[in-house]
C-alpha cells in the first residue's frame, strides 16, 4: 500500500473522530494497525494536484513556455482538487479566477451558534494561570498572551483538551475561554456586531485536506477570500481566531438550500426562498480538534421576523454587550425557526423547520464503523462523540442552540469570482486590458481588399459584398474604457 493509500484509508477510519487522538490508527475490522507518524508528516507526502503541481500546465508543450495571451493579458494559474467524508467527494477546481465546488446534493446540515468566545488551549509545557484567576487582570496578560493560543499547529491532536481536561496537577488551567473584546485580541473586535446568528455547516473534508490543499491556498490568498457579509458577521466569521479562512460562495442557478416542512420522521425538504429568507453561504477553515478542516455553512435570517436571533444572557459578552449599549438583544432561543419557501408546504409559503434524530440522511449505518449515527440534539463541544455526551460543534457553541439534524439541506453546487468582480460588467476582459491604453492598433498582414464575392451566383449577376473593403496594414480600436486585465496573488507558503 502507498503512503497516498494509506493516508486516504486512514483518515476514512479517522472520520468518526473517537479515535483522533490515539498513537495509531486501527481499522474497524482490525486488519491493519498504521502508526500516525506515517501518515501525518507532510514534508513527505506527494500533495500534488491534479495538474501535478504545474498551475500552468496547459502550456507545457510550448518552449519557450507563454506568460501571456495574444493580447498581453497575463495567464491565470488553473488548480483542481478533491476533499472527502464518508466515501463522499467534493471537487474544487479554479480556472479564470473563477472557484467551483461541486459534490452530492442535499447534504445535511447542522446548526451552530458561537458565543462572543474563543477558546484557547495552552501550550505544551508552558505555564498557565490558575483556576478562578480574572482573565481580564493585568498580572496575567503576559501569560495569556505567550502560553495559550487557539491553534497550535506544532502540536497536532494533542494540543486539543477535553472539556473535562481542565486542570493541571498544579491547579493550572489547560484552556481558556476569552470573549472576543479580550484585550489579546487588540480591540479588533471592540465594536464587532453582536454575534447574534446560528450557522448551518457540514463537514466537507479530512484534517489538513491534502488533495485540495494547493487550489484551496490559492483560493484562500485572492482578493475575494476572508471578505464576510452581514449575515456572517453576525455569526462571527469574522473572528480570525476561530476561522482562519473564509471563502463567500454563491449557489449555482439550479441549486438549493431546502428547509425540512414534514415531522423528525415523516421528513419533507422545500427549497428556501432566500428573497425572503435572506441566506450566505461560506466554505470556512477551521480548527477542529487542534487540525484544520474545510467546512461548508450557511447563515440565515428573515426579514420579517427575529427566529434566527439570539444572546445568552449571561458572562462577560454578554455583559460587554450591554454596557456597550446594545440594548435590542434576543435573549430566547425559536427552537424551531421559520423558512420561507419558494413553494407552498402544506398550503404554507413558509414552515417551522424541524430536525431529525440522525447523524445525517445520507449515513444509514454509521454504527457498522463505530461512527454513531445519532444527532448529538445538542450544541457545544464535539468532544468524546460519539458518546452521547458529545455535542455538535465547536466548544464556543452554546449549548442550547441545538443542531436540529438535517433540517437543512443544501446542493455542494457553488461558486465566486476570486478576483472579488462579476463577468457583468461590461468593462471587464475587453480586448485592450493587456496593452492598456483606450486604443489599440491591430497590425494586419497581408493588407488588402477583403471580402470580394467570387461565387457565379454573385458574379453573374454583378452583385457585389457591400462590406467588402480595404484593411490594414493598421486597424485601430478606440474603447470607451480601459481596465486592468484579471490578475492573481501568488500563494507566497
Amino acid at each position: 500500500m502507498n503512503k497516498r493509500s494509506i493516508l486516504g484509508a486512514a483518515w476514512l477510519c479517522c472520520a468518526s473522530l473517537n479515535i483522533a487522538h490515539a498513537s495509531a490508527i486501527t481499522f474497524p475490522d482490525g486488519r491493519c494497525n498504521i502508526p500516525l507518524d506515517a501518515v501525518l508528516p507532510m514534508n513527505e507526502l506527494n500533495l500534488m494536484d491534479l495538474t501535478e503541481g504545474d498551475p500552468f500546465y496547459y502550456t507545457s508543450n510550448l518552449d519557450p513556455r507563454p506568460t501571456k495571451t495574444h493580447s498581453q493579458i497575463p495567464h491565470l494559474p488553473v488548480y483542481s482538487g478533491y476533499m472527502s467524508t464518508n466515501d463522499t467527494y467534493r471537487f474544487v477546481n479554479i480556472v479564470e479566477q473563477v472557484f467551483t465546488m461541486i459534490g452530492e446534493g442535499k447534504h445535511g446540515l447542522w446548526r451552530v451558534q458561537d458565543n462572543g468566545t474563543v477558546r484557547e488551549y495552552r501550550r505544551a509545557g508552558a505555564p498557565g494561570i490558575p483556576e478562578g484567576a480574572d482573565i481580564f487582570s493585568a498580572q496575567y496578560q503576559r501569560l495569556i498572551k505567550s502560553s495559550y493560543s487557539h491553534y497550535l499547529p506544532e502540536e497536532s491532536w494533542t494540543g486539543y483538551k477535553y472539556p473535562a481536561d481542565r486542570l493541571d496537577e498544579n491547579g493550572q488551567l489547560k484552556y481558556i475561554d476569552l470573549p472576543i473584546h479580550h484585550p489579546k485580541y487588540q480591540g479588533r473586535y471592540q465594536r464587532h456586531v453582536p454575534i447574534d446568528l446560528p450557522h448551518w455547516y457540514c463537514t466537507m473534508s479530512a484534517h489538513r485536506y491534502p488533495y485540495a490543499k494547493k487550489a484551496m491556498d490559492f483560493a484562500f490568498a485572492q482578493p475575494a477570500a476572508n471578505k464576510v457579509g452581514p449575515l456572517g458577521k453576525r455569526a462571527g466569521l469574522d473572528v480570525k481566531e476561530n476561522y482562519t479562512n473564509v471563502l463567500r460562495l454563491s449557489l449555482f442557478e439550479d441549486a438549493r438550500a431546502w428547509a425540512n416542512a414534514g415531522t423528525d420522521t415523516d421528513v419533507d425538504w422545500y427549497a428556501i426562498d432566500t428573497q425572503k429568507t435572506q441566506a450566505e453561504f461560506y466554505l470556512i477553515e477551521r480548527p477542529f480538534f487542534n487540525e484544520k478542516y474545510l467546512f461548508l455553512t450557511a447563515i440565515f435570517d428573515n426579514k420579517d421576523n427575529r427566529d434566527f436571533s439570539y444572546i445568552r444572557p449571561d458572562g462577560e459578552y454578554y455583559q460587554h454587550l450591554k454596557i456597550r449599549g446594545e440594548s435590542n438583544l434576543k435573549t430566547n432561543v425559536t427552537r424551531q425557526p421559520r423558512f420561507h419557501l419558494e413553494q407552498k408546504a402544506n398550503g404554507k409559503k413558509s414552515t417551522r423547520v424541524t430536525g431529525t434524530k440522525l447523524y445525517g440522511v445520507h449515513h444509514p449505518d454509521r454504527a457498522s464503523f463505530q461512527g454513531g449515527g445519532a444527532c448529538p440534539m445538542r450544541g457545544g463541544d464535539w468532544a468524546e462523540y460519539p458518546k452521547t455526551s458529545g455535542g455538535a460543534g465547536w466548544p464556543t457553541n452554546y449549548e442550547e442552540v441545538t443542531p436540529l439534524c438535517d433540517a437543512v439541506l443544501i446542493d455542494i453546487k457553488l461558486t465566486t469570482n476570486l478576483d472579488g468582480a462579476t463577468w457583468n460588467d461590461p468593462a471587464k476582459y475587453l480586448g485592450n486590458a493587456g496593452v492598456g491604453t483606450k486604443s489599440v492598433d491591430y497590425q494586419i498582414s497581408p493588407n488588402g481588399f477583403y471580402g470580394e464575392f467570387v461565387d457565379l451566383y454573385h458574379t453573374q449577376r454583378g452583385v457585389e459584398n457591400p462590406e467588402a473593403t480595404i484593411i490594414g496594414p493598421i486597424e485601430t480600436l478606440n474603447y470607451k474604457t480601459v481596465r486592468e486585465p484579471v490578475r492573481y496573488t501568488p500563494v507566497t507558503n
